[in-house]
């Protein structure tokens, strides 16, 4: 039996598809895993994260690449050829976990005052010019750079990026007279 008109269920609203605007796509690497130790599961920095925190910083640590080098003598030891160079992408991280832009800029910030990343170079000045990070977490990072050991002492809220300020009117801002006003 058909529902009368004014109980039919609303439609959602139809948006129209942009087809200038490519998002690329986040592959994770799915034969491939990292596992944490106890000591990084049960530090304050790692329990101070947040549920999307911990999803980025785990497919940051996902992206690194690890080298094993083994020597005749000595234990063998692995080195991450690429760590400094690691970025996810705001578009990446969303069309993944389906989440809100200010989610993964709150995750990526958390990352970094708790000391788990830290940034390496700063993007956004051009096309295909990301931010790239460096992952401080991994089993082979000197523990002197380990940042999340130091956590409830120290942080590092400062190094977190702020948006330019604008400067455009800073001169001509609130200059009496110019709102036009008669008196």
């Amino acid at each position: 039996m058909p529902l009368p008109e004014d109980l039919s269920p609303i439609s959602a609203p139809s948006w129209p598809q942009n087809q200038n605007v490519r998002v690329t796509k986040y592959k994770p690497k799915i034969n491939w895993g990292v596992w944490y130790k106890n000591e990084l599961y049960y530090s304050p920095a790692y329990q101070a994260l947040t549920l999307s925190a911990r999803n980025l910083l785990h497919c940051m640590m996902c992206e690194v690449d690890v080298k094993k080098i083994g020597h005749r003598k000595r234990s063998e030891t692995y080195i991450y050829p690429n760590n400094g160079e690691i970025s996810i992408t705001q578009s990446q991280f969303i069309s993944q976990f389906d989440c809100a832009k200010q989610t993964y800029s709150n995750a990526r910030n958390l990352l970094i005052k708790v000391g788990c990343i830290k940034i390496t170079s700063r993007g956004g000045t051009g096309p295909g010019d990301m931010t790239k990070y460096k992952v401080l977490t991994l089993k082979e990072i000197p523990e002197e750079q380990q940042r999340w050991r130091n956590y409830p002492e120290k942080n590092w809220a400062k190094e977190i990026p702020k948006a330019d300020k604008s400067l455009v009117g800073v001169a001509t801002r609130f200059t009496e007279g110019a709102s036009g006003r008669k008196r």
